[in-house]
Formats: structure tokens, sequence, C-alpha cells
């Protein structure tokens, strides 16, 4: 057993980003995770005793701060399915299911129909991104780093959880404003930030497995803790490169107030993630705090 040392990712978030948490947060976690124990056929045992650990409803708290308890719940039970998903990846299309009731009472009733066709593209690129690192894993196959981070943002999940920002903030963000280069630069900003983290953050967990850090080692013959460092240094650049990016925001006219809101969305989601990482123990588990202060990870 090994040990790297890694970034303190929310001290990159210091001082230009406020963390907050949802108030609902307690009560909608524990409805979430009644509605996910409660769904047959859904979560084996092993997932059921990870749930509360897990802390989905808290990550959804910290992303989306200010959205009423419908929307956190919404949003929350999702990221349980996408979880399970990601933990069970045979279960990507057998429990498609699951989320089918989610998407109907929540999603199609009152959402834009373009935003509505989005989040589908984002669910089937990450369908798509999973199968193809799966693939990759199973020949034994190490992508480069430039086409690992394009297959990564479809991967991890991180596109759907942008979409929600719109959902969250009940904001009208046309497509042509959603397409600007402006607010796509922010976007993948944000979804590579919260990607790469989260690949150094579960490096500890499961360290030969495909993420970042394995791929800089591959591609680069860095050693682990190199690797891990050449990561951190990639999140704190972008992020530095996402706030030089807000300043030149031009302004959208009558949308305007949309779209502020929809990059302080981005900025939510951002700093949320970050510390979320500590939170749960899906990566450190009753290490977090130890990780968070030294830095030092022990791997599996």
């Amino acid at each position: 057993m090994g040990s790297i040392r890694i970034p303190n990712f929310p001290a990159f978030c210091h001082p230009d980003f406020d963390l907050q948490t949802n108030p609902h947060c307690h009560a909608v976690s524990l409805a979430a995770e009644k509605w996910a124990l409660a769904t047959p056929l859904f979560l084996d045992a092993e997932e059921e005793g990870r749930l509360p650990g897990a802390r989905p409803g808290l990550l959804a708290a910290l992303c989306f701060p200010t959205c009423d308890a419908s929307q956190l719940l919404a949003i929350t039970q999702y990221l349980i399915v996408l979880m399970h998903w990601m933990d069970r990846p045979r279960s990507l299309y057998a429990d498609e299911e699951a989320f089918d009731p989610i998407w109907a009472k929540y999603f199609r009733p009152t959402m834009r129909r373009e935003w509505q066709k989005r989040f589908q593209r984002h669910l089937a690129a990450f369908r798509l991104g999973r199968a193809l690192t799966a693939q990759d894993a199973a020949q034994g196959i190490v992508p480069d780093l430039e086409s690992y981070i394009d297959v990564r943002r479809d991967a991890c999940g991180v596109k759907m959880l942008l979409d929600f920002v719109v959902y969250a903030g009940g904001l009208n963000v046309p497509q042509h404003i959603y397409e600007h280069p402006s607010l796509r630069r922010l976007r993948q900003g944000a979804a590579d930030i919260i990607a790469w983290a989260t690949d150094v953050a579960a490096y500890a967990r499961r360290p030969h497995s495909g993420n970042i850090i394995a791929v800089l080692m591959h591609e680069r013959r860095y050693t682990a803790q190199a690797a891990a460092h050449f990561a951190g240094n990639l999140v704190k650049d972008t992020i530095t490169n996402f706030l030089t990016n807000e300043t030149s925001l031009p302004h959208f006219g009558d949308r305007d107030d949309d779209v502020r809101a929809y990059v302080q969305g981005l900025r939510d989601c951002i700093v949320g993630a970050l510390h979320w990482l500590y939170e749960t123990d899906r990566y450190f588990g009753e290490t977090a705090e130890d990780v968070r202060s030294s830095g030092w990870v022990f791997l599996s």
C-alpha cells in the first residue's frame, strides 16, 4: 500500500467562490434515501448500505443552494440513480426505468423542449462514454490525455449536473445563448474542474482504474505523485481561466439576468462539488478530514 499527497481542492476556490448549503438538505436527503430503498430491484444490499455515507443529498444541496425542496429532491433522486449507474455499469440500460418516473414527474412537465433534448443528448453521451471507458479497460487500452479528457466530460455525468443549473434556477437561457462561445468556455471549464478533481479523489479508492492520474502515468511516465500534482495544477489553472473568462462575459439584453444567474449556478456547482469530495465517504472513507488537512491519501 502506497500513498500520495493530493491538493486541497476547496482551497483553490478561496476567496473567489462562496460555499452555500440548501436549507432543505436534511429533509430532502432523508426523503430521497427512503425513495431509493423503497424502489424494488434498484439498489443491491451493498449499495443500500453505502447510500447514507455517499451523501448525494448533500452534493445536490451544495451545488444548488437556492432551489426549492421539490427541485432538490428531483436532483438528489437523479444523483442516486447516476451513482448506481456508475457503480454498477451493467445497470446503465437494465435499470433505465429507474429514472423514468423522476423524468416524468419533475422534468418533462416543467422544462422547455430544448432543455429536455439537451439533457437527453447528455444522457446518451454519458452512456456512450461509460461504454467506451469500459471497453478500453477490458482491452487494457490507456487513452492519450486529450482523448481521455474529451470522453471523460461525458462519462462522469457532469454535463447533466450542469444541466440542472437551468432547472434549479428556473432560468430561460435560449439555445443560441447557451451555445455562445463565452458560455461554452465557462461550462466546459466547470465540467473539467469537477471531473478532474473527482478523478484525483477517486484514484485513492481505485488506483488501477482509468482516470486522469493513470493516463498521465502511462502517457508521460509520471509517478502517481507527479501525476496527482500535475492534475491538481490543471484544476487550479482551469479555475483561474474560469474567473478570467467570466470577466469577459458579454451582455445578453433581456436575458442578461438569466445568464448571470446561470454563471452563478456554474460557480455553485464548482465549489459545491469540490467540497463534497471531502464530505462523502465514496473516496476517502473515514479519513476525509485527515485528507482535507494534510492531503495524504493511502492507496487501496
